[in-house]
């Protein structure tokens, strides 16, 4: 039964990190949200895509990484290892998931250092209605 909820984990974190990838693969959609929602300057939408490219390219070569620790647990769950065993390896994700983390947290502050205070206020504001609405669900 621990197996079970072990591929379960794996799953959901596989499918979580997909969909950041894809997020992530078409930034100019969610830039195009922020500029109209939070009124960006040229000036502010140009230091933005730099900021945020620069994270993506810092951020590849731990993806790249992630995507083969995640292909050596999939092997290891076909293999039929231990449960013991593919746990260890799921376990070898989690410095590269704290990476990507710092890695986001920090292009997110120097974004939002690029913001006026009326800027800044809508931006909390647009993430308080999201978190509210992810309760809800």
């Amino acid at each position: 039964m621990k197996l079970f909820g072990t591929k379960i984990l794996i799953l959901t974190t596989a499918a979580t990190l997909t969909a950041g990838a894809l997020l992530a693969a078409v930034p100019h959609n969610r830039m195009n949200r922020l500029t109209t929602q939070l009124g960006l300057s040229t000036d502010q939408q140009a230091q933005a895509k730099s900021i945020f490219s620069a994270a993506r390219q810092t951020a590849q070569p731990i993806r790249t990484q992630l995507r083969q620790e995640r292909q050596a647990v999939q092997q290891a769950i076909q293999a039929g290892q231990t449960d013991q065993q593919v746990q260890q390896l799921a376990s070898a994700e989690g410095p590269q998931l704290a990476q990507l983390a710092a890695i986001r947290a920090s292009a997110f502050a120097k974004f939002y250092a690029t913001l006026t205070p009326s800027q800044q206020q809508k931006l909390q504001a647009l993430h308080e209605a999201r978190g509210h609405r992810a309760q809800q669900q």
